[in-house]
């Protein structure tokens, strides 16, 4: 039986070092983009290390907000 929680497309959510790396950024960037884009983690799982739970995102909701993003800029900057 497995205990892994899945987001809307069925695939394992990631942790914010994951979804950071899946972006070409450092966590730290990565929470900072998603809170500027209203991207909420989708879950929490305890850390086995210290006693700040690790927050879970879904590939999804960083996917949509990567494209929102990315719609919003012009396709050239002008010369």
């Amino acid at each position: 039986m497995s205990t892994t929680r899945t987001g809307r497309d069925s695939r394992p959510l990631v942790t914010t070092d994951m979804a950071a790396y899946s972006l070409g950024m450092q966590p730290r960037r990565f929470r900072d983009w998603a809170r500027r884009r209203g991207v909420a983690p989708a879950g929490f799982k305890p850390n086995p290390v210290r006693g700040q739970p690790l927050a879970l995102w879904d590939l999804v909701d960083i996917a949509d907000a990567a494209q929102r993003d990315s719609a919003k800029r012009p396709d050239c900057q002008g010369v």
